[in-house]
């Protein structure tokens, strides 16, 4: 599961928010490394040396390196990886090219926040990476069924598919992603909810702001209910002024699509909300056993 947003304040300041839906033992943690940090990967031991230093949420596996779920580093670059509803596609044997690095899939947020300044940059830089299944690793990490959101401090947001043994881009105008596949499909239903404009009234604007007559959005936990109602929520929203009245109105949209625990529903829940300000450099992580939200800055 998980839903990630965009939302940009009057100012300028951009937040890159998401809520981490999951089951089993992760223990969510800020870590910071820095610029310079080596690791090795898991499909064939390759040295990676990242140039630049991050600020995320992720855990530190042991024996093996630090794993990102969401972050942003020096540049004001951020990435996210989420969970892709049984769509993703890797390859089962890597290129004879020296020029291309393999990674298992949960690897690949841990390498976008380390080597790419922007999305053009990350774009550029996606022709030297292939995103492998376990087949004939070193390491067997098992399927690792995710797709990614990457954005910057332009506000470019874009996902990234592996489909087909490829790293596919898409242009996200609603800055809004769940777990479904095919974006088109998603944005298909989205047009029930909104008059969706060709180009944005301003940076959290997509519709012309007409709901009458609209159906009321969906309230279940599906990927295309979390999707519809972050994206409504988000349209239907302030424009916050800055930084501060940003988080507070983004942390009010997760509200809605936060997963509670259930003894009968499923078990997954979202272990934790997050967001980071591509300006400032800051981490907010709220995690699901606590009201407080802790502000981390790189």
């Amino acid at each position: 599961m998980c839903t990630s947003i965009k939302m940009q304040a009057a100012d300028g300041n951009i937040l890159f928010a998401r809520t981490m839906d999951w089951r089993g033992n992760f223990t969510p943690s800020a870590i910071t490394v820095p610029a310079g940090y080596s690791w090795k990967t898991v499909y064939n031991g390759k040295t990676v040396v990242n140039p630049y230093a991050i600020l995320g949420v992720g855990h530190d596996l042991p024996n093996i390196h630090v794993d990102f779920s969401d972050g942003v580093n020096e540049y004001g670059f951020s990435a996210q990886k989420l969970t892709f509803s049984n769509k993703s596609e890797y390859l089962t044997n890597a290129s004879n090219s020296e020029n291309k690095l393999q990674l298992a899939a949960f690897e690949f947020t841990t390498w976008m926040l380390g080597n790419c300044k922007s999305v053009a940059d990350l774009i550029d830089k996606l022709v030297g990476i292939e995103l492998m299944n376990d087949e004939f690793s070193a390491f067997k990490f098992g399927r690792n069924d995710l797709h990614f959101s990457a954005c910057d401090t332009t506000g470019r947001i874009v996902s990234i598919e592996p489909l087909d043994g490829k790293l596919v881009v898409l242009e996200n105008p609603v800055a809004v992603v769940t777990n479904a596949p095919i974006f088109e499909r998603e944005l298909e239903k989205l047009a029930e909810y909104l008059d969706l404009t060709g180009q944005p009234i301003h940076e959290n604007r997509i519709s012309t702001g007409n709901f009458s007559g609209k159906p009321v959005w969906p309230g279940g936990f599906t990927p295309t209910s979390r999707f519809i109602r972050a994206a409504v929520l988000r349209e239907r929203g302030i424009f916050p002024k800055n930084e501060t009245q940003n988080v507070i109105e983004t942390w009010h949209i997760l509200n809605s699509v936060t997963v509670p625990r259930s003894d009968s529903r499923s078990d997954t829940s979202t272990l934790y909300r997050s967001a980071v300000s591509l300006d400032s450099r800051r981490l907010y992580l709220q995690r699901y056993d606590d009201f407080s939200i802790v502000t981390y800055q790189l």
